[in-house]
């Protein structure tokens, strides 16, 4: 499969590469809004009946949203509470290695090139 041209698709296919190499302790689930602001500018990350949401905001240029949806798939990727209903995100040293991990993978180990099968 080749790489998506679309930038919505190409976001969209990018989710599913993170979904199936990186687990979360509950299924996540992606939403592209456009100009909508709350709680950050350009992405955020919530649970909803037992989902974790992911929102990236998609009027910004790809690369900005590539990183955003990385941003906060690893929010996702932390979320370890134990009550998953009280936790707050924030950027502790949980999400941080979660984000360096995934970062780290798309950008210099070659994911952005196995995102491409997705």
């Amino acid at each position: 499969m080749p790489r998506e041209r679309k930038k919505d698709k190409r976001i969209r296919q990018i989710y599913r590469w993170l979904a199936f190499s990186y687990p979360t302790p509950k299924p996540t689930q992606l939403k592209l809004v456009r100009g909508k602001k709350r709680r950050s500018d350009q992405g955020w990350c919530f649970l909803r009946r037992r989902v974790l949401v992911i929102h990236v905001d998609h009027k910004y240029p790809l690369y900005s949203c590539i990183d955003t949806l990385i941003h906060e798939y690893a929010h996702a990727m932390a979320w370890s509470h134990a009550s998953l209903d009280a936790y707050e995100f924030d950027h502790n040293d949980a999400w941080g290695l979660a984000y360096a991990k995934a970062y780290r993978n798309f950008n210099d180990e070659g994911g952005d090139r196995e995102s491409w099968e997705f």
